[in-house]
């Protein structure tokens, strides 16, 4: 009656706040205000269970004292463990001796001397943290001093030491980490490197989350032998249909640096910007329209492309394309109709001033989408816009553009054959204003008018037929005919057409508006050709070949071929091939070959191209490889190769090792690269850099990246 009355009782009657303290156990004694559990004793409060050899709880002063083989589960996700602990239920202090905890969600477990708790702060005395098995940790911290917020899920450290298999290899005073994925303020992990030409490089990350809808990461860097700089990131989500972000960066080059390597600039700066929105009619000004609207805006600008290659440490990340696109584009479509506004902005990185680039400020655009007529035989669309063609320095023009094409179709034999007639009128309007450049006439720019009337004719077929082998080929082959109708041209556009002088090539200013082709009579034949097995994939092959006949005779188009191949469940095989009948020879082709399986991922592609440009052939060969294989389930090899065969040029290579593990990863590898940078002396010119990059990663709590760059050239 004894044991039943004590855990009666305490069950009953030890009430804190609307919480009570259950105790269970095979044997309880009571003496006084004091219960002894022993034999298996488990003790339960809120989320709360705690086991021991022995539990000792005092109702008067509601301590509980755990001897022996203590161990606490709370929540579901928190498991610690000690050879002693008390804790006071009333003002909520725990201590342990020793201590010893783990989240079971991320694995991350530390032990300390000693734990003293209060509320939600745990302060710890002479310990480790690690993510790896506690018998033998691949790495762990150790600490002299430190605490934990079980709130906050916020880890500090002092005299933080990383260990790898027992060999100190880094030190740092203090070192914070969070024990969850909530977004919070604090420095992240930084960069380092060593270069030849620059230094000692520093990145460190700076992370700011006040609110949950934006986030600030400002990177501060130091290159001791070249310069220093920040870049930045403002990401936002205004509402729950629009998010966007702003990045910005300034680097200034250090007198000496900029003079021996002949930079054109010894500050770089730039911006991005982008901003998507997927309903700004609608929530900007509170329209009830059945249609939707958008905005897609990216823009960004830089004095140079230096801009590009500091952002970061490991440059061969960075994209570095001579052209850069700034585009805003609106659209507001319904049922029946289509508007757009579209506005680009293009900076060329290999000239020093683009003020003679044309941009398109703005385009708009109005789509009527096609509708059917007389049970689907008639179908009819619309397309008209108006273009702004801007330059500071030189002509502008103002380009109208319209486009209606009506179309008459059926099917024959019983829906074997379809059949089809398109009548396609076009018409183009352009004018021109503001001043030219000096060696540019009036005459040059005259108002221009043009019209075109095209008719083409339609046939093809989809022929499917299934096999028992579970195979299925679908083919589908088609013909068109396009006969050039009538032409109209006036003002700019006869100028131009009369003495065909707007050719491809040519460096005449006034071409740059002209963008008529050759009337033609166009034959199209193609055959597509699908073979399924499962509903999977196997092969695609699309065939096609265009006759062109104009007043110069006729002539065969580039014969063309596009080939996807499955071969195996891990081998497949792409094919591109153009081949050129007047110079009897292949033009274009580009081919890769992957495997793909659990152990060896490799692939080796091929491109080639040999075009005519003012009838002087250009070359290109370039060759592509990456392979990776997968030693074990701890090692990974893997390596890429980029080069250019034609210039005889390492464009990119890469051979690197990954070391895996639960708690751990290492990576080393060797990257060569050759970024493009803008000089005084030649404005397009190019950099080979080799890197060597050592990653560390301490799951769950992160890691860094070290590097190593050899001289540029």
């Amino acid at each position: 009656m004894g044991k039943f009355y004590w855990i009666s009782l305490i069950t009953a009657t030890v009430l804190l706040g609307e919480d009570r303290v259950e105790l269970y156990g095979t044997n309880v004694d009571a003496n006084g205000s004091i219960a002894t559990a022993t034999g298996n004793p488990v003790a339960l409060y809120q989320d709360q269970i705690i086991s021991a050899d022995q539990l000792t709880y005092d109702r008067n002063t509601s301590i509980m004292e755990a001897t022996g083989k203590v161990n606490v589960f709370k929540g579901g996700q928190y498991h610690t463990m000690s050879n002693y602990s008390r804790i006071n239920f009333i003002d909520e202090t725990r201590y342990s001796a020793p201590y010893y905890g783990i989240d079971q969600q991320n694995g991350l477990w530390m032990s300390s001397a000693e734990a003293q708790a209060c509320q939600h702060d745990i302060d710890l005395k002479s310990g480790m943290v690690s993510g790896c098995d506690s018998a033998d940790p691949l790495w762990k911290i150790r600490f002299s001093t430190g605490d934990y917020n079980t709130d906050k899920m916020w880890v500090n450290l002092y005299n933080a030491r990383l260990e790898i298999e027992d060999i100190p290899v880094f030190y740092l005073p203090y070192f914070g980490y969070p024990t969850d994925t909530t977004r919070r303020s604090g420095l992240l992990m930084p960069l380092i490197g060593i270069s030849g030409s620059e230094g000692f490089h520093y990145l460190q990350p700076i992370y700011f989350a006040p609110h949950n809808w934006w986030d600030l990461e400002l990177r501060p860097q130091i290159r001791t032998s070249r310069g220093s700089g920040m870049y930045g990131d403002f990401r936002f989500v205004d509402t729950a249909s629009s998010q966007g972000s702003f990045r910005f960066g300034y680097f200034k080059e250090q007198n000496a640096y900029a003079q021996e390597h002949d930079l054109a600039h010894n500050k770089h700066y730039g911006y991005d910007v982008k901003y998507r929105h997927k309903a700004p009619l609608q929530e900007w000004f509170h329209l009830n329209l059945e249609g939707q609207s958008g905005l897609y805006a990216d823009g960004r600008w830089m004095n140079d492309v230096d801009y590009l290659n500091l952002q970061q440490s490991d440059e061969t990340k960075n994209v570095t394309a001579n052209q850069i696109l700034s585009r805003i584009n609106f659209y507001y479509s319904n049922e029946d109709n289509y508007y757009g506004t579209y506005f680009k902005h293009y900076q060329y990185l290999n000239i020093n001033n683009n003020g003679e680039t044309i941009q398109t400020l703005p385009t708009l655009h109005y789509h009527r989408y096609l509708k059917t007529y007389f049970d689907d035989y008639l179908l009819v669309s619309g397309d008209a816009t108006a273009t702004h063609y801007y330059r500071p320095n030189g002509k502008r023009a103002i380009e109208g553009n319209f486009n209606i094409p009506l179309t008459l179709q059926t099917s024959l034999w019983d829906d074997y054959i379809d059949v089809s007639y398109t009548s396609n009128a076009s018409a183009k309007v352009i004018g021109f204003y503001a001043n030219g450049r000096p060696d540019e006439t009036g005459s040059m720019y005259d108002q221009g008018k043009y019209a075109q009337l095209d008719h083409t004719f339609n046939i093809g077929s989809t022929l499917v037929k299934s096999y028992d082998s579970n195979l299925t080929h679908v083919l589908n082959p088609f013909a068109s005919y396009t006969s050039a109708g009538s032409r109209y041209y006036s003002g700019y556009y006869q100028t131009y057409h009369s003495n065909q002088e707007c050719v491809a090539g040519n460096t005449n200013p006034a071409c740059e508006f002209y963008t008529l082709s050759s009337p033609s009579d166009t034959l199209s034949l193609g055959l597509n050709n699908y073979l399924f097995r499962n509903g999977s994939q196997l092969v695609v092959d699309r065939l096609s070949q265009n006759f062109r006949y104009d007043d110069q005779g006729s002539y065969y188009g580039e014969l063309q071929n596009e080939l996807e191949w499955q071969i195996t469940k891990a081998v497949s095989l792409y094919n591109q091939t153009a081949f050129n009948h007047d110079r009897n020879r292949i033009t274009k082709e580009q081919n890769t070959l992957r495997y793909n399986s659990e152990t060896v991922a490799a692939g080796i592609g091929h491109y080639y191209s040999d075009q005519l440009r003012n009838n002087i052939p250009v070359y290109a060969s370039y060759w592509t490889a990456d392979a990776s294989y997968r030693y074990n389930r701890f090692y990974k090899y893997f390596a890429n190769i980029a080069y250019d065969y034609h210039e005889s040029l390492l464009k990119r290579g890469e051979i690197g090792l990954l070391y895996s593990q639960r708690c751990f990863d290492l990576g080393v590898r060797f990257v060569q690269n050759r970024r493009p940078v803008l000089t005084n002396t030649n404005t397009s010119n190019t950099v080979d850099d080799s890197f060597i990059f050592i990653s560390i990663i301490l799951k769950p709590i992160g890691g860094s990246e070290f590097n190593y760059k050899f001289a540029g050239n």
